[in-house]
């Protein structure tokens, strides 16, 4: 039994605006929270950070680095490891530090004592990849919209002046995150691991099937 994830099962929660539509606590297993996600849900039972705590986590962010009740997940390098390898709410984690070595997907890819592969966006691939290999066999995701009309209606929560300066390439970003996606679902539903959307909208889930909170019962008892 995993002691992270003792069902096998978790919510992961992406900071696009269908987030909003669910209540990711409601279901009473552990939320993995991503990245900038923070600023929505304020704390979470873990959270994945791929980069140290910035402006773009917000004010939401910094209260939840100090919060001893979300744990954080971050990558293990000599300054956080230094700083934080001591601490009961940080899971220092090995993770590549280039996309470069990525060459067999299907041999590294959720592979036990392996680095983590750096992906795209690097939070969410980092996210995934830790809460398989730590017995999340089956992840719910939310807020994973993968689409967006414009800057300000990409995120779940109200965009600020500095969130702008990404502007420029607001849609191009979760282009990248969905065609790693598309590539790496084959290769964790052969590795036994199953992905659902949890209102996440039509790109997702023509990926992967759709959640509904009635089938969590079953999902834990697989």
């Amino acid at each position: 039994m995993s002691k992270y994830f003792p069902e096998g099962v978790c919510v992961l929660a992406c900071s696009g605006p269908s987030l909003n539509k669910v209540d990711c606590f409601s279901l009473g297993i552990p939320v993995v929270v991503v990245s900038t996600a923070i600023r929505s849900l304020k704390r979470g039972d873990y959270w994945v950070l791929a980069d140290m705590l910035n402006q773009m986590h917000g004010e939401e962010g910094k209260i939840a680095w100090n919060d001893p009740t979300t744990k954080k997940v971050i990558p293990s390098n000599k300054n956080t490891r230094s700083k934080h390898k001591h601490k009961d709410d940080f899971i220092l984690v090995d993770c590549n530090e280039s996309n470069k070595a990525n060459d067999n997907l299907e041999v590294r890819l959720f592979e036990p004592g392996q680095p983590l592969i750096r992906g795209p966006h690097k939070s969410i691939t980092m996210a995934f990849q830790w809460a398989h290999l730590n017995g999340a066999t089956k992840i719910i995701f939310a807020g994973n919209d993968l689409r967006a009309d414009s800057m300000e209606t990409k995120y779940a929560y109200p965009t600020q002046e500095f969130d702008l300066k990404k502007k420029h390439n607001f849609s191009k970003t979760l282009d990248q995150v969905k065609i790693c996606m598309e590539g790496w679902w084959p290769i964790a539903k052969r590795r036994g691991f199953e992905w659902y959307s949890w209102e996440c909208g039509p790109v997702f889930e023509q990926m992967v099937p759709k959640f509904d909170p009635s089938m969590l019962p079953d999902l834990k008892k697989k």
